[in-house]
């Protein structure tokens, strides 16, 4: 015998498992897992001299050396798509802030494609503890000052030389202003 009661609970049943589905499906706009690593042909050198800049009342006041590190990174033979999600931190150092210091991370990577072609990039990059997320579910904190660079030449050179670009986004948020500078010297 079927009562109403009995229908309508089927179809509330139906409509919270519905809804569950639907939940879980929108988690498969998540962050997709990095590349398979490509092959490791060898290592480089990579030297990276780091500068902190400091701004007050829009102008930089101060510029500090920081550091000037070196270590050894992977070569891949890739076109540097999937390299850069596998570079390898070396030494860092640490920079003054507010009383205390904090770590700075320098990450590097390069790769050889056909033809040839030579990809370097770098990534230096500063994060104080409980920092908050730059997004409320899928980000990590965010940076007081980090700063990426990458370059491509043909060829495979014994030397590569470029800076690095300050991120934007992480200079308008850090208070007062600051920002990292630094220039990358990779060697075959």
């Amino acid at each position: 015998m079927n009562m109403p009661g009995s229908a309508h609970m089927r179809r509330a049943r139906r409509q919270r498992l519905l809804a569950l589905l639907l939940l879980s499906a929108s988690t498969a706009y998540a962050t997709p897992p990095p590349p398979p690593e490509p092959k490791q042909v060898r290592e480089a050198s990579m030297k990276v001299s780091v500068h902190l800049l400091e701004t007050r009342n829009g102008r930089v006041s101060k510029r500090t050396r920081l550091c000037e590190v070196s270590g050894k990174v992977p070569v891949y033979a890739d076109d540097g798509t999937a390299a850069r999600a596998y570079g390898r931190e070396i030494a860092g150092c640490r920079m003054p802030w507010k009383g205390g210091y904090l770590p700075v991370e320098v990450r590097g990577t390069v790769a050889v494609a056909r033809g040839p072609v030579t990809f370097a990039s770098a990534f230096v990059s500063v994060v104080p503890p409980g920092a908050a997320p730059l997004c409320p579910d899928l980000c990590g904190p965010q940076p007081l000052a980090d700063s990426s660079g990458e370059v491509r030449v043909s060829g495979i050179p014994a030397t590569l030389a470029f800076g690095l670009t300050p991120n934007p986004g992480a200079i308008l948020n850090a208070k007062p202003p600051v920002w990292l500078e630094a220039d990358v010297v990779v060697t075959n």
